[in-house]
């Protein structure tokens, strides 16, 4: 890959040393995402929907990269939706700048704009032939309420209300009729919902809450639990991936429903499903298509691993995908591959049948017996290429260890890699399969499964510490991991005092806590445990915190921290009170905040923060990287600088996305990840700083 170069003007700071004038930035770790390359080199994140257009044109929802991409004919992948940012963009912009959160279920409409599901705001929303984005249902306020939601409760109908004005509750799969109307699941309430041509959303099946029963009557009368997948045959029947009942059922143009597949016993992974009946037990269903050249299902069982062919006319289910094995197993033979979650099928003329399998990060090909990556690639290796050639799904920590190698947290594929200058790569904690079974504990690191890692720091005893789901755990000298604490509320950043304790923040407990390893004792410094924003000048324990976030120990013993929710980075002194030190109540800023007050500017989410051997302190926030010095000012380094009037954005360096974390070298090389694109990079100063050996920097200190 080339080599991105960018100067960065920065100004002087005002108390002895001075920060450096220019950097050079480019990536050091990770291949990028792989928009304008074959779609089979590509990293997928979550793929979670799939779609083709009249022109062969295939796109591929990734829920966890909040992005939308196609793949043409060619074979060539680009992106086609949403900005790289995870968010809930606004209508009307431009499909490629809007920030989307977590894309799936994709559906091409008859005028051929692009339908999706956005399921982490709870919208159904559409790519319009022009491009832009619109709203067709959903608040984007998520309701699992059977009371909550507005359209139909009960089956009669009688609270409907057009698409934008109508909460729902997770969507679980789409469909269209014939006659162009949206029917939609909602999982957690249990129910199918239509968009009819009125712009009005009507319940058509459920009755709010989970159960099964109605078969031979009227499909509002009946008890779905949790359905999922939706497809419509050529007389406008609606077949129902009827979710854990473990039962496909069909809901006639009459409004009848009745079970055309499965017996209510959910089979395990260990079934076999050989050709025969469809009365047997299935497992829970997820997506499925309907295939009017062979009158057939093709449905997927995401918790057995396997996708099968049911064979209407003939009442036969047939074996298609997947050994009922989570792994990562790959192969030639349809039914020796392993298929991890399987979550979208596209039976297509032009490419066979399509899976995308979430956790397995590709998009399989099933056609003319043999099974095939169609996009993606499996990222978890057991040897690794050069390092801008290595796959990285979601890397969201870099850590700068003793010996200068930088620790980098891959939570998309759930490991921890180690890179040494100048390109060796190579894995340090996380199984290759199966990804997201956490076990391991008292075995090696390498054949550990990390389950929603977030944040590790190098320990004063040289072992590695990694904030994981609801846990802390330990890499020991030997390479040997296991769990030094449990139940914990989103545990986060981490670091370690003087005295060699454990700090570390909870998010979801919105505090800070001190842990003694000695003592085994744990000790709250800061927070209530309840959000909020307030206590500036007081003790920190009756301060309010929201999401604390990374924390950092300046060279007085302070210890800072990101108050993530409340957009500002706090400070714990010595003598236990809290005060702010960067950012304020304001909304962010859209102008160029270089040069004002630290305390004074208006900041995102602050993603990640550090400090370096001078204590200045670097921020990361999803579009920009910035620093604030010893005299408190604020100046952005890299990314989003201001927007005008009319929307156009200017960039310091060009634009970066999903920024996550950042971390600083003692030679002042500033590190970050990219969690959207894929990467790890590194600002170097042009115009180094001063070599300084002493152990206390001669420059003014913030008390």
């Amino acid at each position: 890959m080339s080599r991105i170069s960018i100067l960065l003007l920065l100004a002087l700071a005002a108390a002895g040393q001075t920060l450096p004038q220019s950097y050079v930035v480019r990536p050091v770790v990770g291949s990028g995402r792989g928009d304008g390359g074959p779609a089979t080199e590509a990293v997928l994140d979550g793929p979670s929907g799939l779609a083709e257009d009249a022109d062969g044109n295939v796109y591929v929802a990734e829920a966890n990269a909040g992005v939308i991409r196609r793949i043409g004919p060619d074979g060539i992948i680009e992106r086609f939706a949403g900005s790289g940012v995870i968010g809930d963009g606004p209508e009307g912009l431009p499909a490629l700048e809007t920030d989307l959160s977590s894309p799936a279920h994709l559906l091409m409409d008859r005028d051929g704009g692009l339908i999706f599901a956005d399921i982490g705001t709870c919208r159904i929303r559409k790519v319009q032939p022009d491009g832009t984005i619109q709203t067709l249902v959903g608040t984007g306020s998520c309701t699992a309420s059977a009371g909550g939601f507005g359209g139909g409760f009960g089956g009669g109908g009688n609270r409907i209300r057009l698409g934008p004005e109508t909460q729902v509750s997770g969507i679980g799969g789409m469909a269209l009729d014939s006659s162009g109307r949206l029917s939609f699941t909602e999982q957690d309430n249990s129910l199918i919902r239509r968009l009819d041509s009125d712009g009005y959303v009507r319940t058509i099946a459920g009755l709010g809450a989970a159960g099964y029963s109605g078969d031979g009557g009227a499909a509002t009368s009946a008890f779905l639990r949790y359905p999922a997948g939706l497809a419509f045959d050529n007389s406008d029947n609606l077949y129902v991936g009827d979710g854990t009942n473990c039962r496909i059922r069909i809901i006639f143009s009459n409004g009848n429903i009745d079970t055309v597949a499965g017996t209510g016993t959910c089979a395990t992974s260990a079934t076999s499903f050989p050709e025969g009946t469809m009365k047997r037990s299935l497992g829970r269903i997820g997506a499925l298509t309907y295939d009017s050249r062979s009158d057939s299902l093709t449905v997927s069982f995401p918790t057995t691993y396997r996708v099968v062919r049911i064979a209407l006319g003939q009442s036969r289910m047939t074996p298609l995908l997947g050994n009922g094995r989570l792994g990562a197993i790959d192969s030639d033979d349809p039914l020796a591959l392993t298929l991890n979650e399987s979550s979208a099928i596209l039976v297509s003329a032009r490419h066979g049948i399509l899976v995308a399998a979430n956790t397995s990060f590709q998009v399989y090909q099933v056609k003319d017996g043999a099974v095939r990556s169609f996009a993606g690639r499996w990222p978890q290796l057991s040897t690794y290429p050069p390092a801008l050639s290595t796959a990285l799904v979601r890397p969201t920590d870099v850590f700068v260890a003793p010996d200068n190698s930088l620790l980098i947290m891959d939570s998309g594929a759930e490991r921890v890699l180690q890179f040494q200058d100048p390109d060796q790569v190579c894995g340090v904690a996380g199984a290759r399969y199966p990804t997201g079974y956490s076990q391991g504990d008292n075995g090696p690191a390498l054949q550990a499964s990390l389950s929603e890692p977030r944040r590790l720091v190098r320990g004063p005893d040289d072992q590695l510490y990694i904030t994981q789901g609801s846990r802390i755990r330990v890499i020991d000298t030997q390479g040997v991991i296991k769990t030094l604490l449990d139940h914990l509320d989103e545990p986060a950043g981490i670091v370690f005092d003087a005295d060699g304790r454990l700090i570390f923040s909870e998010a979801g407990s919105h505090r800070i806590v001190r842990y003694d390893q000695g003592a085994k004792t744990k000790t709250v410094i800061a927070g209530t445990g309840t959000a909020g924003f307030s206590g500036d000048g007081e003790a920190a324990t009756s301060a309010l915190l929201d999401s604390p976030g990374d924390l950092a120990f300046d060279s007085n013993g302070n210890l800072l921290v990101a108050d993530r929710g409340n957009r500002r980075v706090r400070r714990i002194s010595s003598d236990g009170t809290i005060q702010t030190v960067v950012g304020s109540a304001r909304g962010p800023s859209y102008l160029d905040i270089t040069g004002e007050l630290a305390t004074e500017v208006g900041l995102g989410r602050i993603n990640g923060m550090t400090l370096d051997r001078f204590d200045d302190i670097y921020i990361a926030e999803p579009l920009r990287i910035s620093v604030v010095s010893t005299d408190d000012r604020l100046r952005v380094l890299t990314g989003f600088l201001a927007e005008a009037d009319d929307g156009t954005r200017s960039y310091l360096g060009g634009p970066i996305s999903g920024t996550d974390a950042v971390a600083v070298d003692a030679d002042g090389r500033v590190y970050f990840s990219l969690s959207q694109d894929g990467r790890v990079m590194v600002a170097e100063p042009l115009a180094a700083p001063e070599t300084d050996t002493s152990p206390a920097p001669m420059r003014a200190r913030r008390r």
